[in-house]
């Protein structure tokens, strides 16, 4: 499994990285959002797990863009720690799905294990 990481915080990033390393996982792991849209039209990933609310990018034009710029349909997941209407424009932007904070680490686990994306599962 390729999974692009889009975390602006390292800490978070880091220990997300390790996480699905520990899966089998490819992990690219960038904190921008503008580098995350040039790695989607480089490389092809088969999921973005990306946080809604980065510095240099709104979260749903982020989304937007990375469907825009891939040639195959990745799968989007998105970490948020807002409330609505951002979780609403998430979805209407083509997130595949949506974990708020603090996220259980399980949660994302099972949802790419089910979708055959976790190379253990």
């Amino acid at each position: 499994m390729r999974v692009l990481l889009v975390e602006d915080v390292p800490d978070i990033r880091e220990v997300l990285t390790i996480l699905l390393r520990a899966e089998g996982a490819e992990v690219v792991a960038t904190g921008s959002g503008r580098e995350a849209v040039d790695l989607v039209g480089q490389r092809e990933f088969d999921v973005v797990l990306t946080d809604l609310g980065l510095p240099d990018i709104p979260g749903d034009l982020l989304i937007r863009q990375i469907r825009a710029g891939s040639t195959r349909r990745t799968r989007v997941l998105v970490i948020t720690g807002y409330g609505e209407p951002y979780i609403t424009r998430a979805w209407q932007a083509g997130a595949d799905a949506v974990f708020t904070k603090p996220v259980d680490w399980t949660n994302i686990l099972n949802y790419l294990r089910r979708r055959d994306l976790a190379a253990s599962a």
